[in-house]
Protein backbone atom coordinates (compact mmCIF):
# COMPACT_ATOMS: atom_id res chain seq x y z
CA UNK A 1 0.00 0.00 0.00
CA UNK A 2 1.25 3.16 -0.92
CA UNK A 3 1.40 6.16 1.14
CA UNK A 4 -0.62 9.42 -0.22
CA UNK A 5 -2.14 12.42 1.34
CA UNK A 6 -2.56 16.05 0.92
CA UNK A 7 -1.75 19.20 3.06
CA UNK A 8 -3.62 21.87 1.79
CA UNK A 9 -2.09 21.80 -1.91
CA UNK A 10 -3.89 19.41 -3.84
CA UNK A 11 -1.59 19.42 -6.93
CA UNK A 12 1.36 18.31 -4.23
CA UNK A 13 1.89 15.03 -2.48
CA UNK A 14 4.69 14.33 0.40
CA UNK A 15 5.57 10.99 0.67
CA UNK A 16 7.34 9.75 3.41
CA UNK A 17 8.90 6.22 2.67
CA UNK A 18 10.88 4.53 5.44
CA UNK A 19 12.49 1.69 3.91
CA UNK A 20 14.76 -1.12 5.50
CA UNK A 21 17.67 -2.64 3.84
CA UNK A 22 19.84 -5.79 4.47
CA UNK A 23 23.33 -5.68 3.22
CA UNK A 24 23.40 -9.08 2.82
CA UNK A 25 27.63 -9.27 1.86
CA UNK A 26 28.77 -7.87 4.95
CA UNK A 27 25.53 -8.88 7.08
CA UNK A 28 24.79 -5.62 7.81
CA UNK A 29 21.55 -4.22 8.68
CA UNK A 30 21.02 -0.47 7.27
CA UNK A 31 17.89 1.48 7.06
CA UNK A 32 17.24 4.84 5.01
CA UNK A 33 14.61 7.50 5.48
CA UNK A 34 13.21 9.15 2.74
CA UNK A 35 11.42 12.17 2.66
CA UNK A 36 10.49 13.49 -0.96
CA UNK A 37 8.29 16.07 -2.34
CA UNK A 38 6.83 15.47 -6.07
CA UNK A 39 4.38 16.79 -8.50
CA UNK A 40 3.30 14.39 -10.67
CA UNK A 41 5.34 11.46 -10.47
CA UNK A 42 5.60 8.84 -7.90
CA UNK A 43 8.37 7.70 -5.55
CA UNK A 44 9.50 4.35 -7.78
CA UNK A 45 9.49 6.45 -11.04
CA UNK A 46 12.86 7.75 -9.74
CA UNK A 47 13.71 5.56 -7.58
CA UNK A 48 13.06 1.84 -8.19
CA UNK A 49 12.58 -0.14 -5.37
CA UNK A 50 15.44 -2.23 -4.17
CA UNK A 51 15.42 -5.91 -4.83
CA UNK A 52 14.73 -6.90 -1.42
CA UNK A 53 11.18 -5.24 -1.65
CA UNK A 54 10.48 -8.17 -3.67
CA UNK A 55 11.81 -11.03 -1.74
CA UNK A 56 10.28 -13.56 -0.36
CA UNK A 57 9.09 -12.79 3.44
CA UNK A 58 6.28 -14.32 5.72
CA UNK A 59 3.32 -13.70 5.31
CA UNK A 60 1.27 -12.65 8.92
CA UNK A 61 -2.39 -12.32 8.98
CA UNK A 62 -3.79 -10.11 11.76
CA UNK A 63 -7.33 -11.30 12.76
CA UNK A 64 -9.54 -11.18 15.69
CA UNK A 65 -8.81 -14.85 17.47
CA UNK A 66 -5.15 -15.08 16.42
CA UNK A 67 -2.43 -14.24 14.19
CA UNK A 68 -1.31 -16.30 11.60
CA UNK A 69 1.77 -16.73 10.08
CA UNK A 70 2.97 -18.30 6.87
CA UNK A 71 6.36 -18.66 5.12
CA UNK A 72 7.93 -20.75 2.43
CA UNK A 73 11.33 -21.53 0.97
CA UNK A 74 13.14 -23.17 -2.02
CA UNK A 75 13.58 -27.17 -1.45
CA UNK A 76 14.87 -29.61 -4.25
CA UNK A 77 13.41 -27.26 -6.82
CA UNK A 78 10.01 -26.93 -5.25
CA UNK A 79 8.06 -24.05 -2.82
CA UNK A 80 7.96 -25.62 0.26
CA UNK A 81 6.29 -24.74 3.68
CA UNK A 82 8.62 -23.31 5.99
CA UNK A 83 6.73 -21.68 8.68
CA UNK A 84 3.01 -22.14 9.70
CA UNK A 85 1.60 -21.11 13.28
CA UNK A 86 -1.08 -19.49 15.15
CA UNK A 87 -0.86 -17.41 17.98
CA UNK A 88 -4.18 -16.68 20.03
CA UNK A 89 -5.07 -13.48 21.31
CA UNK A 90 -6.86 -12.73 24.12
CA UNK A 91 -10.72 -11.98 23.26
CA UNK A 92 -11.22 -8.12 23.20
CA UNK A 93 -7.13 -7.49 21.65
CA UNK A 94 -8.84 -6.66 18.55
CA UNK A 95 -12.24 -4.97 18.02
CA UNK A 96 -13.72 -4.33 15.03
CA UNK A 97 -10.55 -4.12 12.66
CA UNK A 98 -8.97 -2.04 15.22
CA UNK A 99 -6.34 -2.52 17.89
CA UNK A 100 -7.77 -2.32 21.69
CA UNK A 101 -5.53 -4.37 23.25
CA UNK A 102 -1.87 -3.04 21.96
CA UNK A 103 0.55 -4.75 24.49
CA UNK A 104 -1.52 -8.12 24.09
CA UNK A 105 -0.67 -7.69 19.83
CA UNK A 106 2.56 -6.54 20.69
CA UNK A 107 3.50 -10.02 23.08
CA UNK A 108 2.00 -12.46 19.88
CA UNK A 109 4.23 -10.36 17.23
CA UNK A 110 7.14 -10.68 19.36
CA UNK A 111 6.85 -14.25 19.62
CA UNK A 112 6.41 -14.59 16.16
CA UNK A 113 10.03 -12.79 16.02
CA UNK A 114 11.26 -14.77 18.52
CA UNK A 115 10.11 -18.39 18.29
CA UNK A 116 9.83 -18.25 14.51
CA UNK A 117 12.41 -15.66 13.32
CA UNK A 118 10.55 -13.77 11.31
CA UNK A 119 11.99 -10.34 10.11
CA UNK A 120 10.53 -9.21 7.36
CA UNK A 121 6.51 -9.87 6.30
CA UNK A 122 3.97 -9.01 4.04
CA UNK A 123 1.15 -8.45 6.23
CA UNK A 124 -2.98 -8.85 5.75
CA UNK A 125 -4.80 -6.21 8.23
CA UNK A 126 -8.53 -6.55 9.00
CA UNK A 127 -10.94 -5.43 6.64
CA UNK A 128 -13.35 -3.18 8.78
CA UNK A 129 -11.56 -0.31 8.75
CA UNK A 130 -10.80 -0.19 4.82
CA UNK A 131 -12.89 1.79 2.25
CA UNK A 132 -12.66 -0.18 -1.46
CA UNK A 133 -14.12 1.74 -4.33
CA UNK A 134 -14.16 1.95 -7.87
CA UNK A 135 -14.36 5.20 -9.69
CA UNK A 136 -13.87 6.47 -13.44
CA UNK A 137 -10.90 9.08 -13.00
CA UNK A 138 -10.44 11.31 -16.27
CA UNK A 139 -6.93 11.01 -17.83
CA UNK A 140 -4.77 13.71 -17.02
CA UNK A 141 -2.54 14.69 -20.29
CA UNK A 142 1.23 13.55 -18.62
CA UNK A 143 -0.49 10.03 -17.68
CA UNK A 144 0.29 10.60 -14.00
CA UNK A 145 -3.25 9.96 -12.41
CA UNK A 146 -2.76 9.59 -8.51
CA UNK A 147 -3.64 13.45 -8.37
CA UNK A 148 -6.73 12.32 -9.69
CA UNK A 149 -7.58 9.75 -7.68
CA UNK A 150 -6.42 11.32 -4.59
CA UNK A 151 -8.84 14.10 -5.38
CA UNK A 152 -11.81 11.52 -5.25
CA UNK A 153 -11.09 10.51 -1.84
CA UNK A 154 -13.07 12.83 -0.73
CA UNK A 155 -16.08 12.06 -2.76
CA UNK A 156 -16.04 8.60 -1.88
CA UNK A 157 -14.82 8.11 1.74
CA UNK A 158 -16.03 9.66 5.12
CA UNK A 159 -12.64 10.29 5.63
CA UNK A 160 -10.35 13.41 4.36
CA UNK A 161 -7.26 12.60 1.94
CA UNK A 162 -4.63 14.15 4.58
CA UNK A 163 -6.21 11.05 7.00
CA UNK A 164 -5.79 8.54 4.48
CA UNK A 165 -3.52 5.85 3.01
CA UNK A 166 -4.21 4.31 -0.38
CA UNK A 167 -3.65 2.64 -3.18
CA UNK A 168 -5.27 1.86 -6.36
CA UNK A 169 -5.11 -0.12 -9.61
CA UNK A 170 -6.33 0.65 -13.18
CA UNK A 171 -8.78 -1.89 -13.93
CA UNK A 172 -10.25 -0.70 -17.47
CA UNK A 173 -9.19 1.81 -19.87
CA UNK A 174 -8.76 4.16 -21.32
CA UNK A 175 -11.87 4.87 -22.61
CA UNK A 176 -13.69 7.65 -23.87
CA UNK A 177 -16.16 8.85 -21.36
CA UNK A 178 -18.55 11.62 -22.27
CA UNK A 179 -15.72 12.97 -24.68
CA UNK A 180 -13.12 12.85 -22.18
CA UNK A 181 -10.48 10.11 -21.83
CA UNK A 182 -10.59 8.30 -18.63
CA UNK A 183 -9.43 4.95 -16.48
CA UNK A 184 -11.71 3.36 -14.04
CA UNK A 185 -9.73 2.40 -10.87
CA UNK A 186 -10.38 0.30 -7.81
CA UNK A 187 -8.90 2.37 -4.88
CA UNK A 188 -8.34 0.92 -1.21
CA UNK A 189 -7.76 3.55 1.56
CA UNK A 190 -6.93 3.33 5.27
CA UNK A 191 -7.09 5.86 8.03
CA UNK A 192 -3.40 6.67 8.08
CA UNK A 193 -4.02 6.23 12.32
CA UNK A 194 -4.70 3.04 11.50
CA UNK A 195 -2.03 2.08 9.83
CA UNK A 196 0.92 3.69 11.80
CA UNK A 197 -0.52 1.90 14.69
CA UNK A 198 -0.01 -1.16 12.72
CA UNK A 199 3.14 -0.33 11.75
CA UNK A 200 4.65 0.87 14.99
CA UNK A 201 3.93 -2.19 16.68
CA UNK A 202 5.78 -4.35 14.05
CA UNK A 203 8.63 -2.20 13.89
CA UNK A 204 8.73 -2.64 18.01
CA UNK A 205 8.44 -6.51 17.58
CA UNK A 206 11.40 -6.17 15.50
CA UNK A 207 9.51 -6.63 12.44
CA UNK A 208 10.02 -5.05 8.68
CA UNK A 209 6.45 -4.51 7.21
CA UNK A 210 7.31 -4.61 3.37
CA UNK A 211 4.06 -4.43 2.68
CA UNK A 212 0.35 -4.26 4.03
CA UNK A 213 -3.23 -5.25 2.73
CA UNK A 214 -6.61 -5.84 3.29
CA UNK A 215 -7.75 -9.10 4.10
CA UNK A 216 -9.87 -9.37 1.08
CA UNK A 217 -7.07 -8.78 -1.35
CA UNK A 218 -4.83 -11.28 0.31
CA UNK A 219 -7.89 -13.73 0.40
CA UNK A 220 -8.49 -13.30 -3.15
CA UNK A 221 -4.48 -13.76 -4.34
CA UNK A 222 -4.84 -17.19 -2.23
CA UNK A 223 -7.55 -18.58 -3.31
CA UNK A 224 -8.08 -17.41 -7.08
CA UNK A 225 -5.71 -18.61 -9.38
CA UNK A 226 -3.47 -15.95 -10.94
CA UNK A 227 -4.27 -15.98 -14.30
CA UNK A 228 -8.25 -16.59 -13.56
CA UNK A 229 -9.51 -13.24 -14.60
CA UNK A 230 -13.46 -14.50 -14.14
CA UNK A 231 -15.70 -13.50 -12.07
CA UNK A 232 -15.70 -15.02 -8.18
CA UNK A 233 -17.51 -14.80 -5.07
CA UNK A 234 -15.20 -15.55 -2.20
CA UNK A 235 -16.87 -16.63 1.48
CA UNK A 236 -13.87 -16.54 3.95
CA UNK A 237 -15.39 -17.25 7.43
CA UNK A 238 -13.48 -16.12 10.33
CA UNK A 239 -14.62 -16.61 13.94
CA UNK A 240 -16.04 -13.26 14.69
CA UNK A 241 -17.15 -12.17 11.06
CA UNK A 242 -17.52 -13.65 7.47
CA UNK A 243 -15.27 -11.67 4.73
CA UNK A 244 -17.43 -11.62 1.43
CA UNK A 245 -15.83 -10.03 -1.57
CA UNK A 246 -16.32 -9.95 -5.96
CA UNK A 247 -13.15 -10.72 -7.87
CA UNK A 248 -13.13 -10.09 -11.02
CA UNK A 249 -10.44 -9.77 -13.80
CA UNK A 250 -7.87 -10.28 -11.13
CA UNK A 251 -8.79 -7.25 -8.63
CA UNK A 252 -11.01 -7.28 -5.74
CA UNK A 253 -13.89 -5.20 -6.89
CA UNK A 254 -16.27 -4.90 -3.44
CA UNK A 255 -15.86 -6.11 -0.07
CA UNK A 256 -18.10 -6.38 2.89
CA UNK A 257 -17.85 -7.99 6.62
CA UNK A 258 -20.81 -9.69 7.93
CA UNK A 259 -20.88 -10.43 11.99
CA UNK A 260 -20.78 -14.38 12.88
CA UNK A 261 -19.70 -14.55 16.62
CA UNK A 262 -19.04 -18.24 16.01
CA UNK A 263 -18.11 -18.73 19.82
CA UNK A 264 -18.29 -22.82 18.99
CA UNK A 265 -17.49 -23.00 15.04
CA UNK A 266 -19.03 -26.64 14.91
CA UNK A 267 -22.35 -25.20 15.86
CA UNK A 268 -22.93 -23.04 12.78
CA UNK A 269 -24.17 -26.19 10.85
CA UNK A 270 -25.16 -29.32 11.69
CA UNK A 271 -26.32 -32.88 9.50
CA UNK A 272 -29.06 -34.83 10.65
CA UNK A 273 -28.92 -38.13 8.15
CA UNK A 274 -26.65 -36.34 5.58
CA UNK A 275 -29.65 -35.21 4.35
CA UNK A 276 -31.57 -32.38 6.65
CA UNK A 277 -29.11 -29.30 7.66
CA UNK A 278 -29.93 -27.35 11.20
CA UNK A 279 -29.28 -23.36 9.86
CA UNK A 280 -27.44 -21.59 12.56
CA UNK A 281 -28.59 -17.89 13.16
CA UNK A 282 -25.14 -16.53 11.71
CA UNK A 283 -25.39 -18.87 9.19
CA UNK A 284 -28.67 -17.71 7.56
CA UNK A 285 -27.08 -13.98 8.05
CA UNK A 286 -23.88 -14.83 6.12
CA UNK A 287 -25.97 -16.81 3.66
CA UNK A 288 -28.24 -13.28 2.84
CA UNK A 289 -25.67 -10.93 2.57
CA UNK A 290 -23.79 -13.86 -0.04
CA UNK A 291 -26.66 -13.72 -1.75
CA UNK A 292 -27.27 -9.77 -0.93
CA UNK A 293 -23.53 -8.68 -2.44
CA UNK A 294 -24.29 -11.96 -5.51
CA UNK A 295 -27.11 -9.51 -6.84
CA UNK A 296 -26.17 -6.42 -6.25
CA UNK A 297 -22.92 -7.64 -8.57
CA UNK A 298 -25.32 -8.58 -11.16
CA UNK A 299 -27.42 -5.96 -11.10
CA UNK A 300 -24.13 -3.52 -10.86
CA UNK A 301 -21.20 -5.26 -12.57
CA UNK A 302 -22.70 -5.33 -16.26
CA UNK A 303 -23.37 -8.65 -16.30
CA UNK A 304 -26.99 -8.53 -18.03
CA UNK A 305 -27.33 -12.60 -17.50
CA UNK A 306 -25.61 -15.17 -16.00
CA UNK A 307 -23.47 -16.28 -19.46
CA UNK A 308 -22.11 -12.95 -19.52
CA UNK A 309 -18.44 -12.82 -18.65
CA UNK A 310 -18.56 -10.63 -16.02
CA UNK A 311 -21.41 -12.37 -14.52
CA UNK A 312 -19.98 -14.40 -10.91
CA UNK A 313 -19.27 -17.53 -12.17
CA UNK A 314 -18.14 -19.75 -9.04
CA UNK A 315 -18.56 -19.40 -5.17
CA UNK A 316 -15.31 -20.09 -3.33
CA UNK A 317 -15.60 -20.93 0.20
CA UNK A 318 -12.74 -20.95 3.48
CA UNK A 319 -12.14 -20.27 6.71
CA UNK A 320 -12.73 -21.70 10.14
CA UNK A 321 -15.87 -23.27 10.56
CA UNK A 322 -16.44 -27.26 10.38
CA UNK A 323 -18.09 -29.28 8.02
CA UNK A 324 -16.72 -26.77 5.47
CA UNK A 325 -18.00 -28.81 2.88
CA UNK A 326 -21.88 -29.08 3.90
CA UNK A 327 -21.65 -25.23 4.31
CA UNK A 328 -19.96 -24.93 0.92
CA UNK A 329 -22.87 -26.77 -0.90
CA UNK A 330 -25.44 -25.27 1.27
CA UNK A 331 -24.17 -21.80 -0.02
CA UNK A 332 -23.90 -22.93 -3.26
CA UNK A 333 -27.76 -23.93 -3.66
CA UNK A 334 -29.06 -21.18 -1.81
CA UNK A 335 -26.81 -18.43 -4.19
CA UNK A 336 -27.75 -20.53 -7.09
CA UNK A 337 -23.67 -20.66 -8.53
CA UNK A 338 -21.47 -23.50 -8.56
CA UNK A 339 -19.57 -23.63 -4.93
CA UNK A 340 -16.50 -25.50 -3.74
CA UNK A 341 -14.31 -25.06 -1.21
CA UNK A 342 -11.07 -23.12 -2.17
CA UNK A 343 -7.35 -24.37 -2.04
CA UNK A 344 -5.08 -21.75 -0.40
CA UNK A 345 -1.72 -23.79 -1.64
CA UNK A 346 -2.81 -23.77 -5.71
CA UNK A 347 -0.23 -20.25 -6.40
CA UNK A 348 2.13 -21.58 -4.52
CA UNK A 349 3.00 -24.87 -5.11
CA UNK A 350 1.59 -28.15 -6.75
CA UNK A 351 -0.39 -30.45 -4.82
CA UNK A 352 1.13 -33.68 -6.88
CA UNK A 353 4.83 -32.06 -6.39
CA UNK A 354 4.21 -31.22 -2.41
CA UNK A 355 2.74 -32.35 0.20
CA UNK A 356 1.76 -29.89 3.17
CA UNK A 357 2.05 -30.32 6.46
CA UNK A 358 -1.28 -28.85 7.49
CA UNK A 359 -4.41 -31.21 6.74
CA UNK A 360 -6.63 -29.78 4.40
CA UNK A 361 -9.22 -27.74 6.24
CA UNK A 362 -6.78 -26.77 9.03
CA UNK A 363 -5.46 -24.77 5.78
CA UNK A 364 -8.02 -22.75 5.18
CA UNK A 365 -7.77 -20.86 7.95
CA UNK A 366 -4.65 -19.45 6.45
CA UNK A 367 -5.76 -17.77 3.40
CA UNK A 368 -5.04 -14.25 4.16
CA UNK A 369 -1.72 -15.19 5.79
CA UNK A 370 -0.18 -17.54 2.41
CA UNK A 371 -2.00 -14.64 0.11
CA UNK A 372 0.24 -11.81 2.04
CA UNK A 373 3.57 -13.94 1.07
CA UNK A 374 2.97 -13.06 -2.65
CA UNK A 375 5.55 -9.94 -3.59
CA UNK A 376 3.74 -7.39 -5.96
Amino acid sequence: MTLGGREGDRDRAKISVEIYGVHFAALLVFCWCIIIEMKSKRFFDFFPPPTFLTMPAAGISIESDALRVISFEEKHGHRTLCISAEIPLDKGAIVDGAIALPDKVLKALQKIHDDHGVRFARVSVPEEKAYVYESVIPMPEDGEIRDAVEFSLDQNIPITASEAVFDFAVIEGPFTNNDVLSVRVVVIAYPTEIVSTWVELLKQAGITPLAMMPESQAIARSLVPTDDKKTSLIAHFLKEKTVIAIVSGGFVRFSTTVANALDNANKILDSHEGEKIAESVELLAVRDEVKKVYAYWMSTGGAKSRKDPSAVKSLIVSGHVAHMSDVSDYLGKHVGVPAFLGSVWQNVFSLNDVVPTIEFEDSLRYAAAVGATFPY
